[in-house]
């Protein structure tokens, strides 16, 4: 039977909230929105809304599904048994959920291991998000990250690390265009890999039909990987006035993962290898008013928060709607890049807004998001989450620090 959400607010990923309308589901799917009046009389389940605001599933755009956010992070990652690997990217992809967030990109993950997980999920077999995986990241030699990337010298060695990772199923393709800061030793300032190795990856990628995405934190690489054609810069931490105008001019998308360095120095004292927590500290204002410029500048941003680096906690990713709104992003934008605008750098063509025959992924907050951020960004304002219209608190429990064993109602669900 169909379910009719309706009485309180809805934000369709593009504008509102707006009053009186009604949304239809049926089969995972949006039926209609349309005035509540237009449903008088239709047999359906409702689920009263009053007081509440509906809003699609947030998207995140970037995580690493295999970490368990660990201030160890590559250490542990590398020492997680490969057996046991998969059932880190599950319970990190289903915490996510719990917290609203429908869907996920993941973009470097642990020797493939979220492939069958990602699979899973897209068969029906399983209850979790809507993945995007990138496999491997590629770097230089010696490059950041470079314990659990594909390492490449060269630009034929850069087509190559494509389309191994499009073997194995990759559906997005991430290159390495700066030094970073969890890899000790690095700067991430420094340029990587060069323009032509940039170019050669985003080109292959593109035949073959994927999008990129580069992290790049210093301007040299930023500009490289631009100027490659990337789809998104991944952290942005020094944008310039010339490289904010050549991303809008291109489109480019920044996905600004302010919540990484945040969370690193939220837990700062005693906690946190020496590498990290210095280099946080020297480069949180730069990334803040590299964010403020690119604002001002009308460039897309998308939501994404690079969960599972230290402390950056799987089911905590809504929490970068008060990063992104701290400085100076209205929350209507705010929550258009987590939702829309997220949905269109995934290539998510039927997620990401409320509209018919798109998949209900749904989100019920409390109050109005638009005034209060905090209505989504805390999932302790979360009344509820659909995932292609299961209900996601009912099926899995709602958001807690550990994940905790599936609740399945006896004929809902085929998993």
């Amino acid at each position: 039977m169909a379910t009719l959400f309706g009485g309180g607010l809805l934000f369709d990923g593009e504008s509102g909230p707006h009053a009186g309308l009604g949304l239809l589901a049926e089969h995972g799917r949006i039926l209609r929105v349309a005035p509540l009046a237009a449903f008088e009389g239709v047999a359906c389940t409702r689920i009263d809304t009053t007081g509440a605001t509906l809003m699609p599933g947030l998207i995140d755009c970037h995580v690493h599904l295999c970490s368990s956010s660990d201030p160890g992070f590559f250490a542990t990652i590398l020492s997680t048994p490969r057996e046991r690997a998969s059932l880190q990217v599950l319970q990190a992809a289903r915490q996510s959920l719990r917290g609203g967030v429908t869907s996920l990109r993941d973009l470097g993950g642990f020797e493939f291991t979220e492939m069958p997980v990602r699979d899973a999920f897209r068969e029906g077999r399983e209850l979790g998000p809507t993945l995007v995986c990138a496999g491997k990241s590629i770097t230089m030699t010696g490059g950041h990250a470079y314990l659990l990337s594909i390492e490449i010298d060269g630009a034929a060695a850069a087509v190559s690390a494509v389309r191994q990772n499009i073997k194995r199923g990759a559906d997005v393709v991430k290159l390495i265009a700066t030094g970073g800061v969890a890899t000790p030793g690095l700067d991430p300032l420094a340029a990587h890999l060069t323009r032509e190795e940039l170019t050669a990856a985003v080109e292959e990628a593109r035949r073959l039909g994927r999008r990129s995405a580069a992290h790049a934190q210093g301007a040299p690489g930023i500009l490289n990987a631009v100027e490659a054609g990337v789809d998104s810069i991944e952290h942005g931490f020094q944008i310039t006035d010339e490289l904010a105008a050549l991303m809008v001019a291109r489109g480019t998308f920044l996905v600004p993962t302010l919540s990484a360095i945040a969370r690193t120095l939220d837990n700062a004292e005693g906690r946190m290898p020496a590498h990290l927590l210095e280099k946080s500290l020297r480069f949180r204002d730069m990334q803040r008013e590299s964010f403020r410029r690119f604002l001002a500048a009308g460039g897309r941003i998308a939501m994404g928060t690079d969960a599972g680096t230290p402390f950056n906690l799987h089911g905590g990713n809504a929490q970068e709607l008060l990063e992104m709104t701290a400085l100076g992003m209205s929350p209507a934008r705010a929550l258009h890049a987590a939702t829309a605008a997220a949905a269109e750098l995934l290539g998510l063509a039927d997620r990401g807004r409320l509209c018919e025959g798109y998949a209900a992924d749904l989100l019920l907050v409390d109050g109005d998001p638009v005034a209060d951020i905090a209505a989504a960004a805390d999932p302790r304002h979360h009344r509820g989450v659909w995932k292609d219209g299961y209900d996601v608190h009912a099926l899995l429990g709602r958001p807690g620090p550990v994940p905790g064993a599936p609740r399945f109602l006896a004929g809902e669900a085929p998993f």
